[in-house]
This record gives structure tokens, sequence and C-alpha cells, in this order.
């Protein structure tokens, strides 16, 4: 079973990858058919990916999410099923062919990255373990969204502004449209990093008597929920619009991006 599951793991990998590329495809050759195809090939890679999370939550067991490998695959999981559900309604081929490569990166990720959540096993028994990981990871998959959302938005405009416009351009949503959807994935990501946070909180409180601690990613994650309490501040009561509020995003990202990869519990 092992082996067949190696299988899936790598067979998924390589359908993601093939999707991004003939998401590419029509926006060089004008073959529309192309996306339509690199979308069922992208539901297909999904639910392979859903079926390796769910044999792998059946034969661990509670908790959940407690390695590196499994989150990073969890969270590349959620993004996948987030562009879904917006290419449903939204002209969004090319970001697929930006964001299939970008959830093949976290599969590099699961492969590469050894960090277990199990290191103290009195962490792992409080029931709070893995709603923390769950809200935490669900937020990262969001601003992972966000930012290629903004990135794209950035380019965008900039095209716009100087009138170099490649055709492909012309097929994404409009600014407005992109920055609504960016606003709103932000406010999602936003209530989640709010219970990852809060339930890190409970977590530790249960564990070691304080809500909070000594503790690097837990600090990382409340500058970076400062970062985005800013922006949604920024937004909606000085009404920033545009490219000032988009970079702001963009820092936040690379804060929440430098919380999960580059600190670690306890260091």
């Amino acid at each position: 079973m092992y082996l067949f599951m190696n299988i899936i793991f790598y067979l998924t990998l390589s359908l993601y990858l093939i999707a991004g590329f003939l998401y590419l495809l029509p926006f060089i050759f004008n073959q529309p058919k192309l996306a339509v195809f690199a979308t069922r090939i992208t539901w297909v890679s999904w639910i392979f990916h859903a079926g390796w999370l769910a044999y792998h939550f059946v034969q661990s067991g509670y908790p959940f999410l407690t390695t590196s490998t499994v989150s990073y695959l969890f969270t590349g999981w959620i993004i996948v099923l987030a562009f879904l559900v917006l290419n449903q309604k939204y002209r969004f081929q090319l970001i697929g062919a930006l964001i299939l490569p970008i959830v093949a990166l976290f599969y590099l990720l699961s492969l590469f990255s050894s960090e277990n959540y199990r290191s103290g096993s009195a962490w792992m028994h409080s029931p709070w373990a893995s709603v923390h990981l769950i809200f935490s990871f669900l937020a990262l998959a969001i601003f992972t969204l966000t930012f290629i959302l903004g990135m794209i938005f950035i380019v965008e405009e900039f095209q716009l502004k100087y009138k170099v416009l490649p055709k492909f351009f012309l097929r994404l949503p409009s600014l407005e449209i992109l920055e609504q959807i960016h606003a709103k994935a932000l406010t999602v990501g936003f209530a989640l990093l709010s219970g990852g946070i809060l339930t890190g909180a409970i977590w530790a409180k249960s564990v070691t008597g304080f809500y909070f601690f000594e503790d690097a990613r837990q600090l990382w994650a409340i500058i970076a929920w400062l970062i985005y309490a800013l922006f949604l501040q920024a937004r909606f009561a000085a009404g920033w619009r545009g490219r000032r509020g988009v970079l702001l995003s963009l820092i936040g990202f690379v804060v929440i991006l430098f919380t999960f990869l580059g600190v670690q519990h306890g260091s």
C-alpha cells in the first residue's frame, strides 16, 4: 500500500504540472479548449490529492497535520480547491498557470521538510492541537492565493498604465474584480489566522498554563496578524484601494511565509 500511495503522490504532482502548462497554452496558441482540458486534469489531480490525504488521516488517526509533510500537502490541496471554485465564476485560466506550479512547490516542501509537531507528546494530547494546526494551514493556503492575486493585480495595473498589454492579460478579470476578490480572500485569511492565533493561545494555556510563552513562531504570527489588520483597517476605514493596499498585503504574506518556513516552534 505504501508503494501505491507513493505512486499516487508523484502522479498527482505530475498532473498538476501538466495542467499548469496546459493553462498557459491557450494564451499562446489561442486554443480555449486546452483550458477546459486543463481544468478537468486539475479536478482529477485534486481528487487524487484528496484520496492521499484521506488515506493518511485514516492511517495516522487523531491528531491531524502533525508533520510539516502532511501540513504542506493539505495547504496545497486547499489552494487548488480555492482556485477551482474561483475558476467556475471568473476567467482564471492564467492564474491556474501560476497557482499549480506553486502547489508543486508545496509538494517539494513536503518532501524536504522534516518538522514534526509531535516533538512534545503533552502538546499533541491537547484537543486544541489539530484545531490550531487546521486554522493555521488554512490561513497559509488562502494567503498564498491572495499573494498570487496581488502580484497579478500589480502586473496588470502596470501594463495598463504604460499601455504595454500582452493579449493574454485581456482575458483576465478587470482590476476592480481582482481587487474585490483579493480583499475578500484576505478577510477570510485574516479570520482564519485570528482563529489560529486564538486556538494556539488556548492550546498553550492547556499545556503550559500560559496563553503566550517564549515561542518565535507565535510572535511572528502575531506580527503578520497586525499587518493584515492594518490592511483591513486601511481599506475599510481609510478607504485605501488599489496598489497601496495590495502592496501592504504582500508584506504580510512575506511575514507569513517566514513564519511557516523560516521559524520553528521553540526557536
